[in-house]
């Protein structure tokens, strides 16, 4: 792959990555609403979860409170039937125990011929509270419980009370844990203990573990905390719902991105912004055909042509951009760029040949006002190039306004440049109009030249232009000679000056200083 291949690919991945830039911001966005939906989701039920733990302890604190009031004999039938009153007040009390210390005695529903001692708790503290985790025990046999202790009484509590909170998604797991121990006393049936016992050491209150989003919450009230997990899917769902607000907007902003772009390169690309750069980066070129005084064969000037290699591949002519210059008003800024090219590519040259001139093409514009009378005269005098080496022409077509223009054409011509009708018969020819401007110079089109030796009567308009000429005393260039056969034509009926490629085509400067200073054999 050469290098221009690797920066139009280049180029094309930038632009597509600038046009899709928005939708991923937006994807991006909707996964970091997302995974925030998804961590509020599981605290919330984490917070639940707290709230509802607080609720069954309080309500253990209550039954134990009730029961220290008891004043009769322990264990006896009316004091177990009074603790069996207070149990049924309770939603989440299962049983209560009457204990010394760790030998359990009677329950409301169970009384051993001798007490039971229990293996030590998972977690005591002073003064005299002790919770044991996941016992079973002849008091609820076939169940594990958890048995919180205070003084005499135990209550018994299911472990899923702790944490029984309603919730739709199907997915959670959890685990409610001490965080003085760190053991776990209410565990869902989802979830893995072995996991949540590895997970709750990470200092990362929120985070996503082999495909699961994982929460840890903090009682401010106990030392518990929870850990609530849900599966990807709760996660790709509040993605979904993210990315239908927050798609559609990408999409329309990499729109609006995508017409700007379209819209910026159009005007990028657009002829005039073209001709702007190519003015400013001076890649506009002038080349210089000869033109020979076919009497002697000698090159008396050139017409200066301007050129602008590289416009979409080939070349492009003057016909074609200097109309584009004239409607967006660039037209001065073409003609002040064509004369200082002109003296930066001859100026010395023609200070050093004096008997060779330079015509230089100008708009019908130009010739609305004397401002280039100056710019020409400075440049003259700077490269010390007499006022006769330059000549100024401009097309027929541009003499339209005649009022307008004449009082500009004497200007140029008092200050010593003479001045050229270029393309004479294919506009407005008048002899009237050709009398009133009073130029120097005629110049015969191209398309009356191409036909002068052939059998097709437009030679007797090239007749009638030549006639008109030498009746204002008139110098004659016939532009487009290709032939001999034209030569000898024109030199019959007496024009002397002609140019083409009969003699030699518009020349690089450096070729034409070149091809002045060896001219080829041009009689």
């Amino acid at each position: 792959m050469n290098h221009s291949a690797q920066r139009k690919m280049l180029r094309v991945v930038g632009i597509i990555m600038v046009v899709l830039l928005p939708v991923m911001l937006s994807l991006w966005f909707a996964h970091i609403r997302a995974v925030k939906e998804t961590g509020i989701h599981l605290r919330s039920f984490a917070q639940l979860a707290l709230d509802k733990t607080e609720r069954v302890i309080g309500q253990v604190d209550q039954a134990r409170s009730a029961a220290e009031k008891y004043q009769g004999q322990v264990c006896s039938p009316e004091h177990r039937n009074y603790m069996l009153n207070i149990i049924r007040g309770s939603l989440y009390v299962a049983d209560l125990i009457y204990a010394r210390g760790e030998q359990f005695l009677c329950s409301t529903a169970f009384y051993p011929t001798q007490s039971y001692a229990i293996s030590p708790p998972e977690y005591k503290k002073k003064p005299a509270i002790s919770i044991y985790y996941y016992r079973d025990t002849p008091f609820y046999p076939g169940y594990k419980m958890v048995y919180m202790q205070k003084g005499n009484y135990v209550a018994v509590v299911n472990p899923l009370s702790y944490s029984e909170v309603m919730s739709d998604d199907s997915t959670l797991a959890y685990g409610i844990y001490d965080t003085v121990t760190g053991l776990f006393f209410s565990v869902s049936d989802q979830a893995d203990l072995q996991t949540l016992n590895k997970l709750v050491r990470k200092n990362d209150l929120t985070f996503q573990e082999n495909g699961r989003f994982y929460t840890i919450d903090h009682s401010d009230k106990r030392p518990i905390a929870i850990i609530v997990s849900t599966s990807s899917d709760t996660y790709f769902q509040y993605l979904y719902h993210q990315a239908t607000l927050t798609l559609p907007l990408g999409m329309i902003c990499s729109i609006i991105i995508l017409l700007m772009w379209s819209r910026t390169r159009q005007e990028f690309n657009s002829p005039r912004r073209m001709l702007h750069r190519a003015l400013t980066k001076h890649q506009l070129e002038l080349h210089y055909q000869p033109i020979i005084d076919i009497k002697n064969g000698q090159c008396v000037g050139a017409e200066a042509l301007l050129r602008w290699p590289g416009f979409n591949g080939p070349v492009m002519s003057p016909a074609e951009f200097i109309p584009l210059a004239e409607k967006e008003g660039m037209i001065e800024r073409v003609t002040d760029y064509v004369v200082d090219e002109v003296f930066n590519d001859l100026g010395e040259f023609l200070a050093a040949w004096p008997h060779l001139y330079i015509s230089i093409n100008l708009s019908a514009v130009d010739f609305h006002s004397s401002r280039l009378i100056a710019l020409i005269t400075n440049k003259t005098r700077e490269h010390s190039v007499r006022a006769e080496q330059i000549k100024i022409e401009v097309t027929e077509r541009g003499f339209i306004d005649v009022p307008k223009t004449t009082p500009v054409i004497q200007a140029f011509r008092h200050a010593g440049y003479e001045v050229a009708i270029d393309d004479f018969g294919t506009g407005y020819s008048n002899l009237h109009n050709l009398y009133s401007l009073n130029v120097d110079i005629l110049k015969i089109d191209k398309s009356f030249i191409d036909t002068l030796t052939t059998n097709s009567t437009s030679h007797l308009i090239a007749e009638h232009i030549i006639e008109m000429a030498h009746s204002l005393r008139l110098k004659i260039i016939a532009e487009g000679v290709e032939t001999a056969e034209q030569v000898t034509w024109l030199l019959k009926r007496g024009v002397q000056y002609c140019q083409g490629w009969h003699f030699a085509k518009a020349l690089p400067p450096q070729e034409f200083k070149a091809w002045v200073a060896q001219p080829p054999s041009l009689k």
